[in-house]
């Protein structure tokens, strides 16, 4: 059995899937070591149910694509670690029951929802088994983020994102990103924060230090930046394992053996 230790070291938690996989190198280049490839599914309005045939077939239609296919030579030469991101749209709880019926939501390594109402911001805090709240950054959020859902939402270790490549594209929403980075400093002094770029080419990509200034813009003094691309983004990806393997999670990894002989 070959024994690989993986580093997860700086974090990039939202690359679109359409970003071209040949051009994935440059983001290694500007110091990172961990990407997540998103497919985002929008909300859609429910069709009224036709009354089906004795006869007819049973479609079982999955609300949650597959994710995006990564050939396997490109796997074992990239250096980077490639995981699967889901993020989804909802205005109401009747998304838990779509989530548990759907087979191809445990194929995503991340699952992060963008809720478009303060009731599926509540139940997103409270109730929903998931790793990452977001927002779309071309609208401002429309509720009000109280200190008791932010802190709920810490307590169940979800992480909230504040996205930057939409903040280099207009300044609409450059504006609306720094309002809600600010807002979570306001509720929860800026507490399980990750900072992705939502990158859909590599131009709007940034390097690891220019990620931790850009912080500074966003309400985080120097620790809490560093935090938010590496030790913040190293939690969430802890309790993705931890929600796909169970409660009991334990990973074992190679010790060197001078280290120990040393103490």
């Amino acid at each position: 059995m070959q024994n690989i230790e993986r580093v997860w070291g700086f974090c990039d938690l939202f690359i679109e899937k359409n970003f071209d996989l040949n051009k994935v190198h440059y983001i290694e280049k500007l110091g990172f070591n961990t990407i997540a490839l998103n497919t985002h599914v929008e909300e859609v309005s429910e069709e009224p149910k036709k009354k089906k045939k004795k006869n007819d077939p049973t479609e079982k239609k999955d609300y949650v694509p597959l994710p995006v296919e990564i050939p396997e030579n490109f796997k074992k030469n990239c250096k980077l670690n490639i995981l699967q991101r889901v993020t989804l749209e909802f205005s109401d709880s009747s998304i838990s029951l779509k989530l548990n019926q759907s087979d191809n939501l445990k194929k995503y390594d991340i699952i992060a929802v963008v809720p478009k109402t303060l009731q599926a911001f509540q139940y997103a805090c409270g109730s929903l088994d998931i790793d990452v709240i977001t927002f779309d950054p071309q609208i401002r959020i429309p509720f009000k983020v109280s200190r008791k859902l932010y802190r709920q939402a810490v307590e169940r270790g979800i992480f909230f994102e504040v996205m930057y490549s939409a903040a280099i594209r207009d300044s609409m929403s450059r504006k609306n990103i720094i309002s809600a980075a600010h807002g979570y400093h306001a509720v929860g002094k800026s507490k399980n924060i990750i900072v992705s770029s939502g990158a859909e080419n590599y131009t709007q990509c940034r390097g690891v230090h220019d990620v931790i200034n850009l912080g500074f813009i966003l309400g985080l003094n120097s620790n809490q930046s560093l935090e938010a691309i590496r030790d913040n983004t190293q939690r969430l990806i802890l309790k993705m394992q931890g929600r796909k393997c169970g409660k009991h999670y334990m990973e074992v990894s190679h010790v060197n053996e001078n280290k120990l002989n040393e103490e």
